[in-house]
């Protein structure tokens, strides 16, 4: 018996989705799926205890290009009133979307390396537990927000530290340099290998490019090409020791990145919630 026209169509447009959802699973780790509009830069900046003045030129720098970083602080070091005052103003900073220009977090209690034993690395589960608490006390007692991202200092830390960081719901990213750190779990996702999904609670973000001292921007635009096929970078500095030599050279990234579309600056929560859908990359 012949098939009705109507039905015919019908099973037609089946298959058609039924292929489509398979293209879609088969997918399921493509990593251009985190960033559909393209590459996202996240600037890591290391060591904040008491403002200098090349932090307050550092940060200003941030707001007056309308990019965004995320800034460590190391609690136990931020120890003068102005510098606190500072830390709030420009928390307050915001971009259209609320989220804040730039983002503090949470780069432990005291920055310790006695004797080749470093914060999170060759301590207990107490010791560890205590200095992230203690860290994240301040951000809320002192400087009245809470830091959702967390990186230890040295990049050195070890299996207590992903024991302790479940304890810490509110942390949500974790950025670290994986080739010296390795102790994190499948629970902690990185975006450049899996696809984020709502129910991800957890990302890692790993350091691409990682400069103690100066900041030599040339290398980092000589790796474009392959960079802007990821889903993120994130660049590890130390603007506290930085030249006026070195302040134009992130001026030159700055501009590589943003004046041509290249890319899009990013605090880590921000990062985090983008993933996340709840907000749109034009936000």
């Amino acid at each position: 018996m012949a098939i009705p026209r109507f039905k015919i169509k019908k099973i037609f447009f089946t298959a058609i989705e039924v292929i489509l959802l398979l293209v879609l699973f088969s997918c399921g780790d493509n990593i251009s799926l985190n960033s559909p509009k393209g590459l996202v830069v996240i600037i890591k900046a290391d060591d904040l205890g008491d403002t200098t003045p090349n932090w307050n030129r550092f940060m200003k720098m941030v707001v007056d290009k309308q990019i965004n970083a995320g800034v460590g602080i190391i609690a136990k070091k931020v120890t003068k009133s102005g510098s606190i005052t500072e830390i709030q103003r420009v928390s307050n900073i915001l971009q259209d979307n609320k989220f804040p220009v730039i983002e503090f977090w949470n780069h432990g209690y005291d920055h310790s390396k006695i004797n080749g034993v470093e914060e999170f690395m060759r301590t207990t589960d107490n010791f560890q537990f205590e200095h992230i608490q203690l860290a994240q006390n301040f951000f809320v007692q002192n400087l009245h927000f809470t830091a959702h991202t967390f990186s230890a200092p040295f990049n050195k830390t070890s299996k207590e530290t992903l024991s302790v960081l479940s304890h810490f719901p509110e942390i949500n990213v974790w950025m670290c340099y994986q080739k010296l750190e390795t102790e994190y779990s499948k629970d902690w996702k990185d975006p450049n290998q899996k696809v984020i999904h709502l129910y991800d609670k957890h990302i890692i973000l790993n350091v691409d490019y990682l400069y103690v001292h100066d900041f030599p921007a040339d290398k980092i635009i000589d790796n474009y090409n392959e960079d802007k096929n990821k889903p993120y970078i994130l660049i590890q500095i130390h603007p506290a020791g930085w030249t006026d030599e070195d302040f134009n050279e992130f001026d030159q990234l700055i501009h590589f990145y943003k004046d041509s579309n290249r890319a899009m600056f990013m605090t880590p929560y921000q990062y985090y919630q983008y993933l996340h859908k709840n907000l749109t990359p034009d936000d």
